[in-house]
């Protein structure tokens, strides 16, 4: 497995790590075939007063109990782990040595699907939480930028995982942003802790 730290220039050191190439090819193929038969769902989100369609596909899975509200409109209660992403969270796990109890899907389906500037710091993750995210599919690109600054972009690939490690999401706000290039779909899995109700 190769490790490629993220370096915008060689004084800034943001709080991520990048793996490039954390599945083989095969692995990161049949994930995202197993991937498709998730149950994805088209959630509704309130934004300046309105009611808009999320501009992604969603699902969650993860330990019974662990829903997951974020932006004060959108509830996601996870269905039960697939052997499949069971297996990917324990082999992440292992890798980092920090510990997830659900993991969110976002499904980009076209250069025209996104998500804007946030940071992921909603209550139900606890303090500081640490964040591993896994890309199948298309390449996107990501920024991550500290609050009030410039952001870094990078190219997320098939297979690759990024690691936002505790204190990003306090420090730094991150984005996918829309494109007009035509990209094919794109599938993150974001794997995430959780303080609600025990095992």
């Amino acid at each position: 497995m190769k490790q490629m730290s993220l370096f915008d220039e060689p004084t800034i050191v943001l709080p991520v790590n990048y793996y490039p190439e954390f599945l083989t090819k095969q692995e990161a193929d049949a994930l995202y075939q197993h991937c498709q038969q998730l149950q994805w769902q088209q959630n509704q989100i309130r934004m300046l007063g309105k009611i808009m369609p999320v501009p992604r596909l969603e699902c969650i899975y993860g330990d019974e109990g662990c829903d997951y509200l974020y932006s004060k409109s959108v509830l996601l209660k996870p269905l039960p782990w697939t052997s499949a992403l069971a297996q990917l969270r324990d082999r992440i796990t292992a890798a980092t040595g920090y510990s997830f109890r659900i993991v969110i899907g976002n499904q980009y389906r076209s250069g025209q699907d996104s998500i804007g500037w946030h940071s992921d710091n909603e209550p139900s993750m606890g303090f500081n939480p640490a964040i591993a995210s896994v890309s199948l599919g298309s390449c996107r690109k990501f920024q991550i930028k500290p609050i009030g600054g410039r952001p870094t972009d990078f190219w997320l690939e098939h297979g690759s995982l990024l690691v936002m490690h505790p204190g990003c999401q306090s420090t730094h706000l991150h984005q996918v942003p829309k494109t007009n290039k035509v990209v094919s779909t794109r599938i993150n899995l974001t794997f995430r802790p959780h303080v609600g109700k025990s095992r």
